[in-house]
């Protein structure tokens, strides 16, 4: 939510130079923003705009001004501060002052279907009710949430001020999910920082733009301690399967807890909100098990393992591997990594991913400031980024690797990175060639050292899986034979939509036989014969061309309780996707994938494909269409009892 503007009046006019000395370090077209919505007046912005002109600042834009329209609008801005503002003539969330700022303060055109997604993705206001709210469930209605990572505490936030009764199982002992239990060297975050967060509780004080897991996990614990999570959290309790009830109109819910015992307790309604990249994949290698040495996955790391002065070996090029590699390469003796196949990697934008302490102190104390900056955090890597993932049957006819025109500038990026790395022609360019159109995979972001790792004298990289272990090391496609002490698996994971969990549905069907090896849902994570069951990390879920899950997450949270008050507006104990609708979306689903580039690059190996060959990780929509269909279920598609 937006800072209240008068919690800070009396601290700022105290410290009126200070506050001008931080303010000469802001980003002009925000300030511009932050003057009208803490005046009201949309005036400012023909006051100020047109001296304003915004200039690259990779990945975004930065509003710029000469010295004497500066200097005007930090004195503009102090005596808002401090009191001496007129009163409101608009709210700083109302939708006309926003569409008057935000192309001021994102620093390009923003189009009016937008926003209500933007005010909404910058915290300025929280996700706003579409049903109206004139009639509510019955008192003994209670949700169970599976899982207490991001999704799970989404869910939860907005079912506690819905006045709903929930629980959180979670077979971990903190909240957090992956980013409690993963905790390999050089683990970040590969989204910035000031997006990838819940938009009701922006952190205005991260220490980079790419924080490391740590960082990232104690936001999550922060969230959970100002909500008062805990309390109604079940801590390492294993959910082992789901049952329809329908005597009951409910859901048995099947756990194993700490100490073994079992349990089944009874929910209205539930939302596994587990993530689907959870069992660590081990390679089916020859001789895996004959080494002597230290193996260890990444998924699954000793913080007591040193590396220093150790002869490594990494399995493994995707982000993970990167990371690991980029942290350890000053430690280790010898560092081998295996690569099966290579990713599109992107250069790091920034000399320094260390946030300035003038950006943190602005957005610590000027009211609106983080929200603006989380919003152009977004911006940067939202719908503008569509184009990347699309492919035009006649630019991909001419073109040996990229699909459309935007595609292929993401491509030259990554060449030039490529070759002012390693030379261009050289051995090792080719080595980190891929064969595929970037996003084919998930594109890489280097964290700053992975390239230059690789060109170092200590370091050679194996443009191949190992052709097998034994008990000294690791042997070569080539039959050389490497020794020794660890080997790294950074190998990624089974692709698990729930498959860990025994769901049964009406009738006793299990969800898992009809996923089998290419799972889909409706909007909401919905299946038919599966009623009161919201999938929160369902299939098609995933943004795949920009935002970051917490994107997802938040459309499906809202959507969510949607579907909860048009139960309570019915009447309903049961809200059940209808199968007739379930079959139309998945097509139009598929039909819309069929134009992306995962659909375009056979040779890339990709978690976003399932067994069937269907790409089930990604939505291929834009993100504003994916907001706009979930704002309210349609009622039609429903069967309500």
């Amino acid at each position: 939510m937006p800072t209240d503007p008068t919690v800070l009046s009396a601290e700022t006019a105290s410290h009126a130079e200070e506050l001008r000395m931080y303010l000469r370090h802001a980003d002009a077209g925000v300030l511009v923003a932050v003057l009208a919505q803490l005046t009201g007046d949309p005036g400012v912005v023909d006051r100020f705009g047109p001296r304003i002109e915004h200039v690259p600042d990779p990945p975004e834009h930065v509003g710029v001004t000469d010295a004497a329209t500066l200097d005007a609008l930090v004195e503009a801005v102090v005596a808002a501060m401090g009191g001496d503002r007129p009163d409101h003539r608009l709210p700083p969330d109302d939708p006309q002052l926003f569409a008057r700022i935000a192309p001021l303060a994102l620093g390009t055109p923003v189009d009016t279907d937008y926003v209500g997604l933007l005010l909404e993705q910058g915290g300025f206001h929280p996700s706003q009710p579409v049903l109206p709210r004139t009639a509510r469930l019955p008192a003994d209605f209670s949700v169970t949430v599976i899982g207490a990572g991001m999704a799970g505490m989404a869910a939860a936030l907005e079912l506690a001020d819905a006045g709903i009764d929930y629980q959180i199982i979670d077979r971990n002992d903190d909240v957090g999910g992956t980013w409690c239990t993963t905790v390999y060297p050089g683990i970040g975050v590969d989204t910035p920082s000031a997006y990838y967060s819940l938009s009701r509780d922006i952190n205005p004080d991260w220490s980079s733009y790419y924080p490391n897991g740590a960082e990232y996990q104690q936001y999550l614990l922060s969230v959970a301690d100002k909500h008062g999570l805990r309390e109604h959290i079940r801590f390492g309790t294993e959910v082992t399967a789901l049952r329809w009830d329908d005597d009951r109109d409910q859901w048995q819910v099947h756990t194993v807890g700490p100490d073994g015992t079992k349990q089944v307790s009874y929910a209205n309604v539930v939302i596994p909100a587990a993530g689907y990249l959870n069992r660590p994949r081990w390679p089916e290698v020859e001789g895996r098990h004959t080494f002597t040495g230290v193996s260890v996955h990444s998924a699954q790391w000793d913080p007591e393992l040193d590396l220093t002065g150790k002869r490594v070996a990494v399995i493994g090029a995707g982000c993970t591997a990167v990371q690991i590699v980029d942290a350890c390469v000053d430690q280790v003796a010898h560092l081998t990594v295996f690569q099966r196949q290579p990713h599109w990697v992107a250069p790091r934008k920034r000399l320094s991913d260390d946030v300035p302490e003038h950006r943190r102190w602005l957005n610590n104390h000027i009211p609106f400031y983080a929200n603006w900056n989380r919003l152009k955090s977004f911006w940067g890597t939202a719908d503008n980024n569509y184009p990347v993932i699309l492919r035009d049957p006649q630019w991909a006819a001419e073109h040996p690797l990229s699909i459309s025109k935007a595609n292929d500038a993401l491509l030259q990026l990554c060449l030039d990175y490529i070759d002012r790395t390693f030379g261009a022609g050289s051995e090792l360019a080719a080595k980190v060639t891929p064969d595929f159109a970037p996003y084919g995979k998930r594109i890489i972001r280097d964290p700053g050292g992975y390239y230059a790792a690789l060109t170092r004298p200590h370091v050679n990289l194996e443009a191949a899986e190992p052709a097998r272990i034994n008990e000294r090391g690791i042997v070569t496609q080539e039959g050389r034979q490497i020794d020794l002490g660890v080997i790294i698996y950074a190998t990624g994971y089974y692709l698990d939509f729930l498959s860990t969990v025994d769901i049964r549905g009406r009738d006793g069907v299990r969800l898992a036989e009809v996923w089998g090896d290419s799972p889909s849902a409706y909007r909401g994570g919905t299946v038919p014969g599966f009623p009161n069951m919201f999938v929160s990390s369902a299939p098609n879920y995933s943004p795949g061309h920009g935002a970051g899950h917490n994107f997802g997450v938040e459309i499906m949270v809202h959507y969510v309780m949607e579907c909860l008050q048009l139960m309570a507006l019915r009447g309903a104990r049961t809200i059940e996707v209808k199968p007739e609708a379930f079959t139309d979306y998945v097509r139009r689903v598929d039909e819309a994938m069929a134009d992306t580039v995962w659909c375009h690059t056979p040779t890339a190996h990709t978690y976003y494909r399932s067994g069937s060959g269907r790409i089930v990780t990604a939505f291929p929509f834009r993100l504003i269409d994916m907001w706009q269909s979930h704002r309210a279920p349609i009622e039609d598609d429903f069967i309500l009892r």
